[in-house]
């Protein structure tokens, strides 16, 4: 009889849970009464991950193959207990480096070296992922537009209506200010996390169905689009826009070969369909999307933190331009701006906090990534670039269980790459 070893087992579990890790965390840490126990699930989890995969590695006499990317993360962190030591900061800091700027890329670099040792197909694990994701989409759908948002108190959601409030619990929506409009938030904990959830859900589903575009593929589409629509994020719109011109950008010459007719019509029914939204709708269009308040109010930050850069290049303090900062030194709530230490944008975050080395590595790490995945697929390179457009405007990747699920499925390729397998 066949029997998985630990590895394949959290690995299923790992993609069955994080759908749902929110409404976990509130429940472990509401109804259970476990401080913040519920926001260390997927970190358990990734800690006996490394504890088997040690142990399948001595078990089975080999030593890990190290690439360049596998030096550049080590450079990395390497970097980072020098800073973290040198301004005397301790466990607490780094715990939270360790969850907000580095998870993703201790997970990638995890599962990088584990394909070997992995008991079942990559299309059993994007399978698992899909059937729990979908179970998780269904009852969110159910609780937006059959159940309503209330009946999440009865899963220990607060009832609490809230743009975002530091050091509070999850509400069982958000609304846009001024319009009174909920947002399509799912059971996670905020309208942007699920729109960048749903990016990945389609994607995954893309990858899992491959060429099959039939008309239920494209219904699912289309409900899965106006389910971001209604999210109101920006960030997810702004998704949406890099990667169709990117997506024509990359595939011009094809594109002008073969379907410049049909080209000409969507660019021009697109024109058309945008002014007259325009038109009819401004004022809603304003409040709703552009925000001018809020849009402004991003860019006056990520100014400020930018300016703070030239006067300060060396680095500022571990979790400072973060919200997670709040957390680390919370006697310093007594700045007169919250915009003073919250840039929004991920990249200047990561700029402000460890300086241009630290963040240089940073880039190259990326870069060393689409190098691979290019070869790969034009869809996913073009994929990856639209969501770290996303972060240059908001800092989404402090969404840990997303960014796990994000650079988990950037290592599917990266491990159809570097070992010549078949994805599925």
């Amino acid at each position: 009889m066949f029997k998985k070893n630990l590895f394949t087992i959290l690995t299923q579990l790992l993609v069955i849970l994080l759908p749902f890790y929110v409404i976990l965390a509130v429940f472990f840490s509401v109804k259970i009464w476990i401080p913040k126990a519920g926001f260390y699930i997927k970190e358990l989890i990734l800690i006996f991950l490394s504890i088997s995969l040690i142990y399948e590695f001595i078990k089975n006499k080999l030593i890990p193959k190290l690439e360049l990317i596998d030096y550049l993360i080590i450079a990395y962190v390497i970097y980072w207990i020098i800073i973290t030591f040198s301004n005397w900061l301790w466990f607490k800091s780094i715990v939270y480096w360790w969850r907000y700027d580095f998870i993703f890329l201790y997970t990638f670099l995890l599962f990088k070296h584990w394909s070997q040792f992995l008991q079942v197909s990559i299309r059993n694990i994007l399978k698992t992922f899909l059937i729990s994701s979908s179970i998780s989409l269904l009852f969110s759908v159910l609780i937006k537009f059959r159940l309503w948002e209330e009946r999440l108190l009865v899963f220990w959601y607060i009832d609490y209506v809230s743009n975002w409030t530091y050091n509070w619990w999850i509400p069982t929506y958000h609304w846009l200010e001024n319009s009174w409009i909920k947002r399509f938030q799912w059971i996670l904990d905020w309208p942007n996390q699920m729109a960048f959830f749903l990016i990945l859900y389609t994607s995954i589903l893309l990858t899992y169905l491959k060429k099959k575009f039939e008309y239920h593929i494209v219904l699912i589409l289309i409900i899965i689009f106006w389910l971001i629509i209604l999210t109101y994020s920006r960030s997810a719109l702004l998704w949406i826009w890099s990667w169709v011109w990117l997506l024509i950008l990359f595939n011009v010459k094809d594109i002008y070969e073969k379907y410049k007719k049909q080209l000409i019509s969507w660019i021009a029914i697109m024109f058309i369909i945008i002014s007259t939204l325009s038109i009819l709708y401004s004022d809603k269009i304003q409040n709703i999307f552009l925000r001018t308040s809020s849009t402004t109010g991003h860019f006056d930050r990520m100014e400020i933190w930018l300016n703070r850069f030239i006067s300060q290049p060396m680095w500022a303090w571990l979790a400072e331009a973060w919200p997670a900062y709040r957390n680390i030194h919370p006697n310093k709530q007594t700045k007169l701006a919250e915009a003073y230490y919250i840039p929004e944008s991920w990249f200047i975050q990561q700029l402000i906090e460890w300086w241009y080395i630290y963040f240089s590595l940073f880039l190259f790490i990326l870069i060393n990534i689409w190098i691979k995945i290019y070869h790969s697929s034009k869809w996913l390179f073009i994929w990856f670039i639209a969501i770290l457009v996303m972060n240059i405007f908001l800092h989404i990747f402090e969404a840990t269980y997303l960014s796990v699920l994000l650079f988990t499925f950037i290592w599917l390729y990266y491990n159809y790459l570097t070992n010549n397998k078949k994805l599925v």
